[in-house]
């Protein structure tokens, strides 16, 4: 694969004159040698849960943090099952859209990697935590080029890796070959024996040539810096690898300034305490501790119901403090019951995400929760923390009002209405209806109609558009996708549009794997493995294709991906070189002279454009 990384960084992604007070008093401690402790790197626990990083984000204000159908759509993730599961997408059969939070999570868990190291190296290459986008395309753009994957210093970008997904899990080319995203790439470096670091020259150079190895720990070499900026580095710079996070961090960016140290500086920004780090001022009661990043204020009955040592706690200055984001108050663990030791009707709570809920009978002994065990706190504890909603049954509880037909699904906390389609398609039982009273069903926070399941055809009465529902997207299906895929029109169910409201519009549904695609303007595509793969004039004869016609507004929404490759076992060179390669599954490879005279007999290759020749993947790109 290329060597994955972005275009240098400018230093001014913040300006020095910004930089909190106490950070230009530790910019001493940046180690270009060690840049992060080995355990740190690998440690994919960090953050507890994907709410954990939803909470990060929405306290950086971080266009990431957006949950909105629309915005989901911008992240590209693919609605083939199929495909998620062959790159060993850890919820690949979820059946929604996921937000940013919940793949940078399923990206950590299904690598093994730091989830801070994922958020931090988004920051360094596209500001996506921080940043502000004035328009739309920028926004896609930066997400599209998330990690800087696939982006060499040298050139362009790779379409292969086009999408906020396909940075985090990988992708397939034309040819069925599957690459590992950025943070496989990542973790591929680092679990390598000795570490593997970025190729070097004979004087141990990044930047010369030939590259005659790997480099590895403990090795010294040089690298180019950005020069410039209130570092002031020089134009190279030797380093000693000293662990495998810091070899693997430089294969991804192969120098020092401004891209790893900018990796330190938001690294030690946001995650120099470990979560649970117990903090206070000297002097001062208010205790505060280290939650993902953010320094939330903890009360002494969570210290002391979490079973923490509050003898540990550090003591920091006012400008320490100060320089560390502010989050939500820290509760007590989940399922926690309580009661305010002053109230005489004894109303019980139960704690959930440091958020306290009004619970009824039937939910606590759904959940095993005993009223015996509740804590009693004092009014002023309790007051503390937000009350919300009713807390809900459990997801896939039925519940039906004692004043109302009308039967509820419980999904994601809310009650979802369904209809008499939806609860005969998903063969629910009348028997297994919970009757609760109709004052407790109303208080639970309201959905909107429980979809028809993945797969299912739908239209409402106003419109002949026929829509698939898929991930909780109602994608339109076109006459010719229609055809390709053998719907039946007998198959489609008519819903009214209230029944649908929950999903929102999405692409059209691509066609099937393996399908010729031509659109007006002549270009023609093989849709696989969820891309369009650009098909050449010369290899469109080659291959002798059949193909159907597409609409280019719709061909437009589908993901673009490398182009289709010549046939096995044909010889190609470039117009502008004297290379030739001969394509091996899918791939070039490079012919040698005496290679291509003793098994090619020197035969003489088919001359395309030097552009067409470079644009197909090279045997040893798929090395990551």
């Amino acid at each position: 694969m290329k060597n994955t990384i972005l275009k240098k960084i400018f230093a001014g992604i913040f300006s020095f004159t910004t930089l909190l007070a106490p950070f230009s008093a530790v910019l001493a401690d940046f180690n270009p040698n060690k840049i992060i402790e080995d355990k740190t790197f690998s440690d994919k626990e960090t953050f507890g849960s994907a709410s954990g990083i939803q909470q990060f984000l929405e306290s950086k204000k971080s266009t990431l943090a957006n949950t909105n159908p629309g915005f989901l759509q911008k992240l590209r993730e693919p609605t083939d099952t199929k495909l998620k599961t062959n790159l060993s997408d850890p919820e690949a059969n979820l059946g929604r859209l996921r937000t940013a939070a919940e793949l940078i999570w399923d990206a950590a868990l299904k690598t093994g990697i730091n989830p801070q190291v994922i958020i931090v190296t988004l920051q360094k290459e596209q500001s996506l935590i921080t940043g502000a986008f004035s328009t739309d395309s920028k926004l896609q753009s930066a997400l599209d080029h998330a990690m800087g994957f696939g982006c060499p210093d040298s050139g362009g970008c790779d379409s292969l890796f086009f999408g906020f997904y396909a940075q985090l899990f990988g992708a397939y080319d034309a040819q069925g070959n599957k690459y590992i995203g950025a943070p496989g790439s990542l973790m591929r470096s680092f679990t390598t024996p000795n570490g593997r670091g970025p190729g070097v020259d004979a004087q141990n150079q990044t930047f010369g040539t030939p590259i005659i190895r790997t480099s590895k720990i403990n090795d010294t070499i040089v690298f180019k810096n950005t020069t410039g900026g209130p570092q002031n580095p020089q134009p190279t710079q030797s380093v000693t690898l000293l662990n495998a996070a810091t070899a693997a961090l430089y294969r991804y960016t192969p120098h020092v300034y401004n891209g790893n140290y900018n990796f330190w500086k938001f690294f030690d920004q946001w995650f120099r305490y470990p979560n649970g780090t117990l903090i206070k001022l000297a002097g001062d009661t208010t205790t505060y501790i280290i939650n993902n990043g953010l320094r939330s204020v903890i009360p002494s009955f969570v210290i002391s119901a979490r079973g923490l040592n509050a003898s540990g706690t550090i003591t920091v200055s006012p400008t320490e403090l100060s320089s560390l984001d502010q989050g939500s108050i820290y509760g007590p663990a989940d399922n926690t019951v309580v009661k305010i030791n002053s109230d005489q009707s004894g109303k019980l709570f139960v704690f959930q995400n440091s958020e306290k809920h009004p619970v009824s009978s039937f939910v606590l002994k759904q959940r095993g929760l005993k009223v015996e065990n509740a804590l009693a706190i004092s009014q002023a504890e309790f007051d503390l923390f937000e009350t919300k909603a009713m807390l809900a049954p459990y997801d896939g509880t039925l519940i039906q009002g004692d004043a109302s037909k009308t039967v509820y699904l419980i999904k994601n906390g809310k009650r979802m209405s369904l209809s008499a389609f939806t609860f005969k398609q998903y063969a629910f039982k009348g028997k297994d209806v919970n009757r609760l009273s109709q004052n407790e069903v109303d208080g639970y926070v309201l959905g909107d109609f429980l979809l028809p399941k993945d797969g299912t055809l739908v239209k409402t009465p106003e419109s002949s558009m026929v829509f698939l529902v898929q991930s909780e997207l109602l994608r339109p299906v076109s006459a010719t996708v229609f055809k390709l895929y053998k719907f039946q029109q007998s198959k489609v169910v008519t819903l009214s549009i209230n029944e649908l409201a929950a999903a929102s519009l999405g692409s059209f549904l691509a066609p099937p794997d393996n399908t010729y695609l031509r659109i007006p303007d002549g270009s023609v595509y093989l849709y696989s493995n969820g891309a369009k793969h650009p098909v050449s004039a010369f290899v469109f004869k080659q291959r002798n294709i059949k193909f159907v016609a597409m609409e280019q507004s719709e061909a437009l929404m589908l993901n673009d991906g490398l182009p289709l490759p010549p046939k096995d076992g044909t010889l190609i060179k470039g117009d502008r070189s004297q290379t030739i390669f001969v394509i091996s599954k899918g791939l070039k490879v490079a012919l040698d002279a005496k290679t291509w005279s003793s098994k090619y007999k020197k035969q003489k290759p088919n001359v395309l454009s030097q552009a067409e020749v470079d644009s197909y993947p090279q045997a040893s790109d798929i090395e990551q």
